[in-house]
Order: C-alpha cells, then structure tokens, then sequence
C-alpha cells in the first residue's frame, strides 16, 4: 500500500544553462566536480541531480582508510551541493530530514533517474534508525531540483521539495535504472537486511534480482504522487518481444551484455 509522507512544491525547471545544454541524468561525477570536493573520488553508490550549473550528489558511501591495511565505508549524512560558476562546494547535514526520509538520502546503492526538473530517487541499502537495523528502503522520492538548489542557496530548509512514496517493492538497491518517457525501467540489482549490526556476529540476509527487470509509471494528481502499473519481468526474451523500440537505451545496452554473457557461458 502507497503512504504519502511529505508533499512536494515547486514548478518543472526553464532550459538549463551552463555545463549541460539539456538538465538530464548526469551518470558520472565531472572531474570539475571532484576538483572542488575531493572526497568524491571516495564515494560510491550516491544519487545526483543537476540544475544550471550546480549538481547535488545525495547519499552513498565514502570509502576511508582507517589503518593501513583496512578500508571502511562510511555513510554520506550530507547533501552536497557543487556550484560550477563559483567554483566552490558546500555539505549540508541532512540532520533536518526526519526519519525515512533523512535514512533514505543518506543510503547506498541509490538507483535513480532526472527527467527535466525532477530526480526520481529509489530505494538504496542503509541503517535505519526506525527500524535499528540496516535494511533496502521501500521507498521512491521525487526532488524538485531547481527547488532544492535555491532552498540550500539561501540558507532555507529544502524539505519542501520532497516527496516520498512508501512501497515495499522498491525496496531495492544497485539497479539500473532509466525511463523511456512514460515508465520506469529497473533491472538486476538486490535487496537485503542486516540484524543486531552492533553485534560481533550481525546476520546479513541478501536476495539478488539478477535478469529481471520491473516497470511501473509514476503519477501525479494535483499535489498527490502515486505508484501504478507495477510489474516484474522474468522473461526477459518476452520482456524485449513486447516493449521492443520502447526499451531505453541504457536498459537496452544491458540486456545485450547479459545476452553476451549468456551466449560465452553455454
């Protein structure tokens, strides 16, 4: 069952300037990027949004060296904003997110996809204070880009711009994920938890979704988002048969690797 936790304000953006001709769905973090903020080159599994010049990186993880032979992730607890025109980064705690929300953007292994002015953040692996333990978060947050941007810009709380749908079938982390301009494509990655994570032997229970994919539209009624035509695929020839040239291409480009795969393993 769908539960609206926060409402989301804010208009679609104007055409972006700046670095991107187009605000789409930027991939890779710029080397311009990890200049201004080094400890980008640490991190892994984040989520990014873009408007003009600036790119707001969410959550993942941070790679550290605590002795010399050991390294350890540790959860990115800010949002980070990079301002290309200044040439300056900021980090901004994530202290005012509350709950689901606050888990949510600082996870790991967050799948997520911007269309114009809006990033679709889904799932991601984390602790949950709710829940004291480390689980995949059942959630999808739209982030009005260009909202947040301006919020954290004049020093204001930006949590106006989110809005997040609680769904246990997007609990879900390190998918692939795109959209062909009408529905959402994930592909592959998994979902775990972890009990008594403080204990010297913590229980950590994994399900991987390797060669499906899921498909579903995200809706908006007035101020409302809603979650419909959900549907897994574990076809994956059927799957191709009837979406055909509607597939993305991201979504496109990995299916043929796993058919290559396929073909060099029998």
């Amino acid at each position: 069952m769908l539960k609206p936790i926060l409402i989301l304000t804010g208009l679609l953006l104007s055409a972006c300037l700046g670095f991107a001709q187009n605000e789409e769905t930027v991939r890779t973090i710029p080397p311009e990027a990890i200049q201004l903020y080094p400890t980008l080159e640490d991190m892994h599994g984040y989520a990014i949004g873009q408007y003009k010049d600036y790119l707001l990186v969410f959550g993942g993880s941070i790679r550290s060296k605590v002795s010399e032979q050991d390294y350890r992730d540790f959860p990115n607890l800010d949002i980070l904003l990079i301002d290309f025109n200044e040439k300056r980064a900021s980090a901004y705690t994530n202290s005012s997110f509350e709950g689901s929300l606050g888990e949510q953007i600082s996870a790991t292994g967050l799948s997520y996809y911007q269309d114009k002015g809006l990033l679709y953040l889904l799932g991601g692996y984390g602790y949950s204070e709710t829940h004291q333990q480390f689980i995949s978060f059942p959630y999808i947050t739209v982030i009005d880009v260009r909202q947040t941007v301006l919020a954290l810009l004049n020093g204001t709380d930006p949590i106006a711009s989110f809005y997040q749908l609680c769904d246990d079938r997007m609990a879900i982390f390190n998918a692939e994920m795109d959209f062909n301009g009408d529905e959402f494509f994930l592909l592959n990655g998994k979902s775990a938890y972890k009990t008594r994570p403080f204990s010297n032997n913590p229980q950590y229970v994994e399900e991987k979704f390797d060669e499906e994919v899921r498909t579903f539209k995200m809706i908006k009624d007035g101020k409302e988002w809603y979650l419909e035509k959900f549907q897994t695929w574990y076809d994956l020839e059927a799957f191709q048969d009837l979406y055909g040239t509607l597939i993305p291409e991201r979504i496109e480009q990995q299916l043929q690797q796993i058919q290559r795969s396929g073909n060099l393993n029998q």
